[in-house]
């Protein structure tokens, strides 16, 4: 992983040790590394380490939510014209039940409509929740043959979308949970150990008295 890829206090944290280890390097080529110096030349090599682990586990993290995030796919049609090949996205909009849809516009019939399904993963599936309970009620007031038979067939494929889909949305929430307490943890880390590095760099800078 690149360094421009980090964080800026992980940065910061790199150039640090980075003067550090060169400096040990130093001290190891003149036969003047004590015992303190390599003992905080380790640390930092210890310490870049772990930060690399750490940003590039962020990175998986991340891409693999952002891939979860764009699974959906719309498939909108104009309400006017029932036709998609001319749909502008435009937008996102928030229903009453906090469902966020994307927002469209067809440039051929200069509509601009949200579309009726969720855009994302999360809320598609409270959406299906409340799509299958609507579609039990109806079975029970349905009288004809033909659509209690449509419904009793769409009702498990529903199902089935959704005891494929929550296990994936909670691994990727537990993901992201744990990934957020470990970012408060090496943030702390980070903190310390760089106030610690520049007091020793700043010991260094020091005029030596006569």
């Amino acid at each position: 992983m690149n360094i421009a890829e980090l964080k800026p206090n992980e940065r910061e944290l790199i150039k640090l040790i980075r003067f550090f280890s060169k400096r040990g390097e130093q001290l190891v080529a003149t036969g003047e590394l004590t015992e303190e110096h390599e003992q905080l030349t380790k640390a930092c090599q210890n310490l870049e380490t772990q930060l690399y682990k750490h940003a590039e586990n962020r990175a998986a993290i991340l891409e693999k939510r952002e891939r979860l995030e764009q699974i959906i796919e719309d498939k909108a049609q104009c309400p006017k014209c029932h036709k998609a090949d001319m749909l502008k996205k435009t937008g996102v909009a928030t229903n009453e039940y906090g469902w966020k849809s994307n927002t469209y516009r067809c440039r051929r019939c200069n509509t601009t409509f949200t579309w009726n399904r969720p855009n994302n993963p999360w809320h598609m599936v409270e959406f299906l929740e409340r799509y299958i309970q609507e579609l039990e009620q109806r079975l029970q007031t349905e009288h004809t043959e033909e659509m209690q038979q449509h419904i009793e067939g769409a009702i498990p494929q529903l199902q089935d979308s959704l005891f494929r889909l929550r296990p994936v949305l909670q691994t990727s929430d537990e993901e992201v949970e744990a990934l957020e307490q470990k970012e408060k943890e090496m943030g702390k880390l980070i903190h310390q150990f760089k106030n610690y590095l520049l007091i020793e760099k700043i010991k260094l800078d020091t005029y030596p008295e006569e």
